[in-house]
Formats: C-alpha cells, structure tokens, sequence
C-alpha cells in the first residue's frame, strides 16, 4: 500500500521532494494552529516583526504553495515547467532567508541554518541532475 503512494520515478530527488514538501505542509499547520510567537519563532532576530496572527498565516500559505509544487513535482519530475518551478521554490526560500540575515536583520543565523540547508541542498541538486530527470 505505501509503496503505490511513492512516486515511481528513478532515483532519490522525488523522496527529497516530498520530504521538503512534507515539512512545508507540516510548518503551515503549525503557523494556522499555534501562537504566532511560537509559529514563527524562526524570525528571532534583533529588528523581528511582532509574531501576529497575520504575520503566521501568511507565512503559512506561502507554505503551503511551496509545498504544493513540490509535492506536485515529486510525482512528475520529469515535467520541465514543474521541475522549474519547484527549483525556484528552493531558490525563494533561500533569498527569503539571506535577505531576512543579511539585510532586513529578522533572523538569526541559528534560525536560518536548517532552512539554508535544506534549499541549498534542493537548489544545488535540482541544478546539477536537470538534464538527467528531463530525459525520463
């Protein structure tokens, strides 16, 4: 049963697709259900906004789409346009991120460290095997 669930393309980027994809769906639940302050505790740094309800929801739904493309994208990898655009999700999170460190000061490089890992490894994997997943 959970087998015929996993996208049936080659190789280990799909699984990496939905694991971001799931952790994506699982951080927008987390802005919707739970105190701003908590939900959003990603934004800690010296200049961070005050945590509201609008700020978590926001951040939510762009969760959510994020994660939606790159949920769609595991199971049809092979498609150009949705390879593109769940690669651009990997490279939107990191210019959210840097831009948050570096210039807007929001957060804490404690704070960005799992969101650039996991961006740059999407990033930079999606980048390298473009070709090889556009030929399945």
């Amino acid at each position: 049963m959970a087998s015929s669930l996993l996208p049936q393309s080659p190789g280990f980027l799909p699984y990496y697709l939905i694991y971001s994809g799931m952790s994506a769906v699982l951080h927008s639940v987390a802005c919707y259900r739970m105190e701003p302050a908590k939900s959003l505790k990603a934004f800690s740094g010296p200049a961070r906004p005050p945590p509201t309800g609008l700020l978590a929801r926001v951040y939510a739904t762009k969760n959510l789409y994020t994660s939606l493309i790159r949920l769609y994208a595991a199971y049809h990898v092979a498609n150009p346009q949705l390879y593109d655009l769940a690669t651009c999700t990997f490279a939107g999170v990191l210019w959210l991120y840097v831009t948050e460190l570096a210039a807007y000061k929001t957060v804490r490089m404690r704070e960005a460290t799992f969101p650039f890992v996991t961006a740059g490894v999407g990033l930079v994997w999606m980048v390298m095997q473009r070709e090889w997943y556009r030929s399945l």
